[in-house]
Parts: C-alpha cells; structure tokens; sequence
C-alpha cells in the first residue's frame, strides 16, 4: 500500500498558510499580539489603513485559521455588541517558526559576543545580500529614483516586512510594519538591525546610488520601524 502524507490539501496548515502569506495579515496579527486589550474593526483599519470591510474580510480568515479570537463586546449599556478581536494563543507564528526564533537567538547572541564591532560587520554583511536580492540595471543605465525607492519596497516585502512609503521627492521615509524578528531584536536589535540596514545600502548601491539610505530606527512603536531614505 502506498504511503499517505500526513498532509491534507485544504486542511488546517492550507488555511494557516494561506491566511499568513498576506502581509496585511500578518500586520493585523502583530497588532493585535501587541494590544494590551482586544481591538475592534475600526480601530484595526485605521491602524492599517484598509475599509472595514477588508479588515472584517482578513479577520475571517484569520478566525478560520485559528490565528485570532473573537468575543462579543460586554456592554452595560442598551445595543448591539461590538466584535472585539484578539491574538489567539498560536501566537500568530506558522509551523517552524519557534525553531528559527531559537536559531536566530543563538547566532545573534554569538555574534555579538564574539565579533568585534559586531554592528559594522553584519551591516557589511547585509549589503553583499542586499546588492544580490535587486534586479541590477543594465550599464549605463541610470534608475529614477521612484524605480529605486521601489525596488528596494518590494525586497522589503520579500523579507516579510509591511512596508509604507511616505515622504517628500527627496526625502522618503518608509514605515516598517509587522517586522519579522520584533522578538529578536528587542534582545539583539544590534546586530538584526544593522543586517537590514546593510541590506537597504547594498540594494541602494546596486541600482546606481541615485538613493541615499540614511537611517534605519528599530521599533519606534511596538510594531513599527522606520527608514529614512535620502534622494540628491
């Protein structure tokens, strides 16, 4: 007889899958996780920036998956309950998850305790990655800027980042949301941090140095990061 897998298609770890792929959701999660009380609808899209609509349709798919709670609102007061929303015990976290978390403590923690000037050199390790991860342009070709700052987004979504783009034609701040290593880099921001933002200079250089990356400020909120980014 043939061996079965012990994975079903469209089972519990599809919709888990399914419901974390989308950065938006995972976004919800982080908010949720960091909320000291359970938040409702509209409190979540304008954390996020969607209609109510959109949020309640994630939140569904959030619920399925086992990834958020949903209580009905105790009121003590006459009409209908609001739908509060909270982090499930799961934790948000896909299969797997806890294993990286510890293999990322441990090489964190060793590189900063036996690396001399730990931050330069992950951070010069993260621009050989960062100059890799971006679709070089042919030579001679010079990118605009807007092309650059792009690029540079889309690898941030890529390392499982929510990226928000804001700012003037010079001066880009992009606000990262739903940061992938928030756990880690409360114990080890040094050497997390300095890796993304070797990342950014490398992906910066890559595509012709038109972008300046000036700074990168780790957890200005509980689930927010902030780059800012410089155009000549």
């Amino acid at each position: 007889m043939p061996e079965t897998s012990a994975h079903t298609i469209g089972g519990d770890g599809d919709l888990t899958y399914r419901a974390l792929a989308d950065p938006k959701r995972r976004h919800l999660i982080r908010l949720l996780e960091d909320s000291e009380r359970p938040m409702e609808v509209g409190a979540l899209a304008a954390s996020v920036g969607l209609h109510p609509n959109t949020v309640r349709n994630h939140l569904d798919l959030l619920s399925r998956a086992g990834l958020v709670e949903r209580e009905p609102e105790k009121r003590t007061t006459p009409g209908r309950p609001r739908i509060l929303y909270s982090s499930s015990s799961q934790d948000g976290r896909s299969p797997g998850a806890e294993g990286y978390k510890f293999l990322s403590e441990v090489l964190a923690g060793f590189i900063e305790t036996t690396v001399e000037d730990a931050a330069a050199a992950v951070e010069e390790a993260g621009r050989a990655w960062g100059r890799y991860l971006v679709d070089r342009p042919a030579p001679n070709v010079r990118l605009e800027s807007s092309r650059v700052v792009q690029q540079m987004v889309s690898t941030l979504v890529d390392l499982g980042f929510a990226p928000e783009e804001t700012g003037t034609a010079d001066h880009v701040l992009i606000k990262l949301h739903d940061c992938p290593f928030r756990e880690i880099v409360r114990r080890h921001g040094e050497v997390v941090c300095s890796i993304h933002l070797g990342i950014l200079r490398g992906a910066a250089e890559e595509l012709g140095g038109s972008v300046t990356v000036d700074t990168l400020s780790p957890l200005v909120e509980p689930s927010l990061c902030l780059v800012e980014l410089s155009v000549p």
